[in-house]
């Protein structure tokens, strides 16, 4: 590789080949994802994917059941229901140090 910018110091020599590949990649690449076809073919697959993935959640599900062991909608809803739980304890707790505090003290003889 000869020329000033493949003996440039600092310069990788791998640079101008990967310089020379994007310069005729990219222009192309980039009208085509800005096309209908690119957005739709993306669309479906999204579609794909998330319809492919319910089904593999629900077959696991069915088969952790069977076997009687818990699933990770399983453990989300048991999580969700703890930090409720927690929730509503804070709140007492806050209610009962309000009581306590405004709760005069008994008068002394």
């Amino acid at each position: 590789m000869s020329g000033a910018k493949a003996n440039k110091p600092g310069r990788p020599w791998w640079r101008p080949l990967v310089d020379g590949i994007d310069g005729r990649i990219t222009p192309p690449s980039n009208a085509f994802v800005r096309t209908n076809v690119f957005v739709d073919a993306i669309a479906m697959a999204t579609r794909l994917e998330a319809r492919l993935r319910r089904r593999i959640e629900r077959q696991s599900t069915w088969l952790l059941h069977g076997y009687n062991l818990p699933t990770a909608g399983d453990v989300r809803s048991m999580r969700a229901q703890i930090s409720a739980v927690e929730a509503r304890l804070r709140d007492l707790a806050e209610l009962v140090k309000d009581m306590q505090l405004t709760k005069t003290p008994p008068e002394q003889e």
